[in-house]
């Protein structure tokens, strides 16, 4: 009785234990995107990848591509739509003729395919993830590329194949990683990948009778060089452990499975985009140099993979928790300039850490450095103390004396509080039909822009003509001799601003706000990226690094290359002319996710 109790509560809890387990598994999953809703719940979604396979061949009845769309847990993607778009030997787009279903799959569905403008299919997986297009008539040498767009749980994906009319009386087969590798670890010793041939039986009469034991399989990257070969087992898997030396250094790249066929099995291949990642480490190049601490240590600092010299990302130096100065790293090398408040000389531990700027790095084991640093002088003691004493004498002269009330500089009125706006304003108007005169400053510090050049430009016979000059001088202020006209406008320029104009306002003093060129261009980043939506927007503002991380997993190239110019424009050391600003703006991606050609 009591064991039948025993089994009975067992049995119980059973669902409960279930039930656990699926909660642990849904919280421990990664999430890539959260929104609250009106009544400010979170939802959660959670992506994974896909990936397709596909053989195209040539028979008598016409070009038949076939196929399927399986997760990165092998289970199929039921009605997905994929693209497909025939391209020549020289990039160029092919024509296509009128599209049908196959006999098989218009049996297990009922979605049809259609011909998207001249050049393109478009397919829905059925029920098992399959699809199958027939063109009725023959295309010629081409290659097909087949995409697969994403949803809201699935990253997009795309493979191609290339036709071959020798391939027509032989069964189809299919080529897919399992899993698919996304990130590849060059600090391994080895990498492990496996992949596996399916013959599709419902082809080539010769299926049947094909066997998947011994076939020859290679991977290669994206340059097409060949980095491992294996031979596939009774279950049509090969299992490949391949030496990290034999990929190509940290950065983008792409993987590639290749069967070169049989005399019974036709050739096939996939591909799938990874990043190759290293172990950024970090060494002193030489010891570190005694020094003030606040007129700042040098520490140079030599920033290294197992391949090589790093280039991109910044050496932070940090006193505890708090940041005490960074270095940009370019070729390897790394300045680290530390400043820090220092009462006495002895020696600072420091800790300095690599911050990546691209996800083919990634951060290494932080370097402890101590520093021997010297205490304030005696003449800098001296200065501190006659300071004090000068500052407590003003203040006790302070209460003595009766307070009097500020003198008012006329020219103050021109340098307020920043506003973080370019803009025209009038301080004061001027009493009579006077010109005008003013300060040019930077709209968010405040500071002035000497050498801006302002001119009044109004209309002439030939086009428009400069009434007045004025240059800004090193204080940013400036003078412009020139009587009030309604038809005229105020041209301003300088060398790492914005060009800002506007109507010519009423005489007067004048307060004139400029925005840098790396501002401007950063402020039209977030502005599209908010237009634009996910992926590229993020809280609480998108940045560069973000926009060009998003397009490179939608596999938007042109976006990621907009991005990347604009990231080393906005933080690179070079000055952004006017040039390069009118290009980057002119750039802009305009219908955010373009489908790739």
């Amino acid at each position: 009785m009591s064991r039948s109790r025993g089994a009975k509560a067992r049995a119980s809890s059973r669902p409960l234990c279930t039930l656990v387990a699926l909660l642990v598994l849904l919280l421990a999953a990664p999430v890539t995107a959260q929104t609250r809703g009106s009544g400010g719940a979170i939802r959660i979604q959670v992506r994974g990848g896909a990936q397709i396979s596909a053989a195209a061949t040539v028979e008598p009845s016409g070009t038949i591509v076939r196929g399927e769309l399986l997760d990165d847990a092998g289970a199929a993607v039921a009605g997905a739509t994929i693209s497909l778009r025939a391209i020549a030997e020289g990039g160029a787009a092919v024509n296509l003729p009128t599209p049908s279903t196959c006999d098989a799959t218009a049996r297990r569905s009922r979605r049809s395919v259609r011909l998207v403008g001249t050049d393109a299919y478009e397919v829905q997986t059925d029920d098992r993830g399959a699809f199958c297009v027939r063109a009725g008539a023959a295309i010629g040498q081409a290659s097909i590329k087949l995409r697969f767009d994403g949803d809201e749980l699935r990253d997009p994906a795309e493979s191609v194949v290339r036709l071959d009319a020798a391939d027509a009386p032989l069964a189809r087969t299919i080529l897919r990683f399992e899993p698919a590798p996304d990130v590849i670890d060059l600090d391994r010793e080895t990498v492990l990948l496996t992949g596996s041939l399916r013959v599709d039986r419902t082809g080539s009469s010769r299926s049947n009778a094909a066997r998947r034991e011994g076939l020859a399989i290679r991977v290669e990257d994206e340059r097409g060089e060949r980095i491992a070969e294996g031979q596939t087992g009774g279950d049509g898997r090969v299992r490949f452990e391949i030496p990290s030396a034999s990929f190509p250094g940290p950065g983008s790249g792409e993987l590639r499975l290749r069967f070169e066929g049989t005399t019974t099995l036709a050739k096939a291949t996939t591909t799938q985009p990874i990043v190759r990642r290293a172990e950024v480490r970090l060494a002193l190049a030489h010891p570190v140099d005694a020094g003030d601490p606040e007129d700042g240590v040098g520490i140079d600092v030599d920033v290294t993979t197992s391949r090589g010299p790093v280039t991109g990302g910044v050496v932070e130096a940090l006193r505890g928790s708090e940041s005490v100065g960074a270095g940009t790293v370019q070729g390897g090398k790394a300045h680290v300039i530390a400043s820090f408040a220092l009462e006495r000389a002895g020696v600072v531990p420091l800790t300095l850490r690599y911050v990546p700027a691209a996800p083919f790095y990634k951060s290494g084991a932080n370097l402890q450095v101590d520093v021997n640093v010297k205490g304030p002088g005696i003449a800098r003691q001296i200065l501190i103390a006659i300071v004090v004493l000068a500052v407590t004498a003003w203040i006790v002269f302070g209460w003595r004396r009766a307070p009097m009330p500020p003198k008012k500089d006329e020219d103050d009125e021109a340098h307020p509080v920043p506003s973080g706006r370019a803009g025209v304003e009038v301080v004061r108007a001027s009493t009579g039909q006077g010109g005008y005169r003013g300060a040019v400053l930077d709209a968010h510090d405040g500071t002035p822009i000497a050498g801006a050049r302002l001119a009044v430009v109004a209309p002439a016979f030939q086009g428009d003509g400069v009434v007045a000059r004025a240059t800004a001088d090193e204080r940013g202020t400036f003078v412009l001799d020139v009587p009030y006209r309604s038809d005229a406008r105020l041209v301003i320029e300088a060398e790492e601003h914005s060009r800002y104009e506007q109507t010519l306002p009423p005489p007067g003093v004048l307060r004139v706000a400029l925005i840098t060129r790396r501002r401007t261009l950063l402020e039209r980043l977030v502005k599209w990226a908010r237009r634009t939506g996910a992926p590229f927007d993020m809280q609480p503002e998108p940045t560069p690094g973000h926009v060009r991380r998003a397009a490179f997993r939608a596999n938007n190239a042109e976006i990621e290359s907009w991005a990347r110019a604009l990231e080393q424009a906005a933080y690179g050391p070079s000055v952004v002319d006017e040039g390069v600003e009118a290009s980057l703006l002119n750039d802009e991606p305009r219908g955010g996710r373009k489908p790739a050609a």
